[in-house]
């Protein structure tokens, strides 16, 4: 029988997802062919779109990865229940089944989810034909987990760094610093002994173009011993504020300048109450309206401070100054307590600061410090005011000096530890200065000398043997005792035999005159002219010493650059006379330079026999005096006069000691002698040498 009716179609079953996740953790699924039942432990997360693998077929379902979960396979006769758990590694998904009662054993596979599926039946029976759908195996395929996966996905997708405020690009930069320290701290347990003390102090890092530099285990007293060295090294290198600020914008690993600022005003006002600055007022001396024409200073900002102090000066009292560097002198073997004796140098200098302001300075050195004589810092500033150097001014600023040092050399003092001390004093200074602390007439004039009654006319007699013949206790009575004198002395409480010469300004003003007489030997020949300046020029740019020449206005007088002393010294060796000269002419005056140069040495040298120093000047002085070289007795300078007669005689007198100065310092009054107090400070506490700089590794 035939019949019109179609036959029937068998439909599938829809595949079926029974759950309330996440709420709860298992997901039954079923379709007409087998059913599963899935605990899931871990969600997992979908990785970047960039390494993000698929499964294969048509469907192709997303791999998570950092997912787990324990499938319950439905059979009619057994219930298998494994643990799938799913990595990427270096950005490929890898596959674990674990299986057993308690899940003791597990096959691993990098190919795919169905290949480790397929190794676990194996597993079971190695006979078996059995094959499993990966993804089911899984549970790739349910959509729940995939919607979940997607909405937490889309809650927590990263904005790009650009796009995050201020605030939430701190935060992200931070939750990576934190993670790194966490692995520091993970690492450093396996790979440091105990007793290693191992820390991470600072990491540093960049996403895009904003760097992050983060500091970690940093305590306060590390903080402010940086910070104190970032102070000691601006002082010293004169650095201002808008300076560090800017290097601390170039460089994470420098304090910050507010820091640093801070610090800077504590340890002025701890050194202020120790070493306490006292203002003078100073009636305005007669209005100078002279050009310097040698500037020392000429930074804008110090000018402008200064021309506001005119008519004001600073001061600080030796006695505090010597009772703050005794521990740190006797430390160091500079003094010995067995030998309570300072020996304190007197010093004084007027500094020029840009073309119109002038200032003026007195320092006090310990000459017992003979390997630090040198060095700039151990000059301590005891009187600074913007003026010039005249005898009325100096009286008035200098009179609270005055009085202490009276009271040092007759009564010595106590130290913080109630310790007693001599004091001996000496003073040293250039010609300007000394001769008018000794109320001598200038040194043009026809008795010159701080030392010995000898006029101008017997300077270069060589029957004569000049050595000291006044004494201070004649001139403290009647001044006008010994010819020349038209004051009475400022210092008269410092022996006539401790008034040192200072070699700098021997070497300055001698090389001077030098100079000088070699410019007037090419006019004395009619060879000065525009050749014989550009020459000059040119040789100066060789020796790179900055040097040219100007036309006075409305004038014929050719003006020259005033050289810097260490220019002085590059000149005296190195000038090629020969470019201007004949060549025995040249080797002449060569010759002359040199053994000056060998003299300047001979000063410095602590070790020159005083003797032979005396000779060989006596022998230059012969050298300068030659007829060949054209220089005659009126050539001869006081500080010529003193290199040959009287350095000689204060070695004698004074063989352990040098008549050097120090370095003037830039700043305003006030502000100088707090930088000279944090300069005390710092010699104390040298807060560099606290700083452990860490070693520098690169990492390929």
């Amino acid at each position: 029988m035939e019949t019109n009716d179609a036959p029937l179609s068998v439909k599938k079953k829809r595949p079926i997802e029974i759950y309330n996740y996440p709420k709860e953790s298992i997901i039954q699924y079923s379709n007409s062919e087998q059913s599963y039942t899935y605990n899931i432990i871990k969600e997992g997360t979908y990785p970047p779109a960039a390494y993000l693998k698929y499964t294969k077929g048509q469907k192709g379902f997303r791999i998570p990865d950092n997912y787990e979960v324990e499938t319950s396979l439905r059979k009619p006769k057994t219930r298998q229940i494994v643990k799938c758990i799913i990595k990427y590694v270096e950005k490929k998904p890898v596959y674990w089944v674990y299986y057993g009662d308690k899940f003791q054993y597990h096959v691993k596979s990098e190919k795919s989810s169905s290949d480790v599926a397929c190794l676990y039946a194996k597993a079971l029976n190695p006979e078996t034909k059995t094959r499993y759908s990966g993804p089911h195996f899984f549970g790739l395929h349910l959509e729940i987990l995939q919607q979940t996966r997607d909405i937490y996905r889309r809650a927590t997708v990263l904005k790009s760094f650009d796009n995050l405020t201020q605030t939430g690009q701190n935060n992200r930069a931070k939750k990576i610093a934190k993670s790194i320290s966490a692995i520091f701290d993970q690492e450093t347990t396996k790979c440091c002994h105990l007793d290693d003390d191992s820390n991470l102090k600072s990491i540093e890092f960049s996403i895009r173009d904003n760097s992050f530099h983060f500091s970690f285990n940093e305590d306060n007293v590390e903080i402010k011993h940086k910070a104190r060295a970032a102070v000691q090294a601006c002082d010293k290198g004169q650095v201002t504020r808008e300076g560090y600020r800017t290097l601390a914008l170039i460089s994470q690993d420098l304090p910050r300048e507010w820091k640093v600022s801070a610090e800077k005003k504590d340890i002025t006002y701890e050194m202020n109450e120790i070493i306490p600055i006292s203002l003078i007022n100073i009636t305005p001396s007669p209005s100078d309206n002279s050009v310097n024409s040698e500037i020392h200073i000429n930074d804008a900002e110090i000018i402008d401070n200064l021309q506001q102090s005119i008519g004001k000066g600073g001061r600080r009292d030796i006695v505090n100054i010597l009772r703050y560097l005794i521990p740190g002198l006797l430390e160091r073997n500079v003094l010995d307590i067995t030998n309570p004796t300072i020996h304190l140098r007197i010093s004084g200098d007027g500094r020029n600061v840009g073309r119109k302001v002038k200032q003026v300075m007195v320092t006090c050195s310990i000459l017992n410090d003979l390997d630090n004589i040198y060095r700039p810092e151990n000059y301590y500033t005891i009187i600074l005011y913007s003026g010039i150097e005249k005898y009325e001014i100096l009286n008035v600023v200098l009179e609270p000096l005055i009085m202490e040092l009276r009271k040092l050399k007759e009564e010595g003092f106590r130290d913080n530890q109630n310790r007693e001390w001599k004091v001996e004093l000496y003073f040293s200074s250039d010609w300007k200065f000394l001769a008018i602390c000794l109320g001598l007439n200038a040194a043009n004039s026809k008795y010159f000398c701080p030392w010995y009654e000898v006029s101008k006319e017997k300077q270069g007699d060589f029957l004569y043997e000049w050595t000291i013949n006044k004494t201070i206790d004649q001139i403290r009575e009647n001044y006008t005792f010994y010819k020349g004198y038209v004051r009475p002395a400022i210092f008269d409480m410092i022996p006539l035999q401790n008034w040192v010469p200072d070699e700098l300004h021997i070497m300055l003003h001698i090389t001077d005159v030098l100079w000088r007489l070699v410019i007037d030997e090419l006019k004395s020949r009619n060879t000065w002219g525009d050749r014989a300046r550009n020459v000059i020029v040119e040789e100066m740019k060789r020796v790179d010493v900055k040097f040219h020449f100007w036309l006075e206005v409305g004038s014929t007088n050719w003006q020259y650059t005033s050289l810097m002393g260490q220019d002085k010294l590059i000149v005296l060796q190195h000038f090629d006379l020969t470019k201007l000269f004949p060549n025995s002419r040249a080797t002449q005056i060569r010759n002359l330079w040199d053994n000056f140069y060998l003299l300047h040495k001979a000063m410095k040298d602590q070790k020159t026999d005083a003797n032979q120093f005396s000779d060989d000047a006596r022998a230059w002085l012969h050298q300068f005096l030659d007829s060949n070289y054209f220089y005659q007795a009126g050539d001869i300078t006081p500080y010529m006069h003193v290199l040959v007669y009287h350095v000689p005689e204060m070695m004698r007198i004074h063989q352990k000691f040098d008549g050097g100065v120090g370095k003037g310092r830039k700043s305003a009054i006030v502000n100088i002698l707090e930088y000279e107090n944090r300069v005390l400070y710092f010699n104390n506490h040298n807060m560099v040498d606290l700083i452990r700089l860490p070693k520098r590794l690169r990492i390929k």
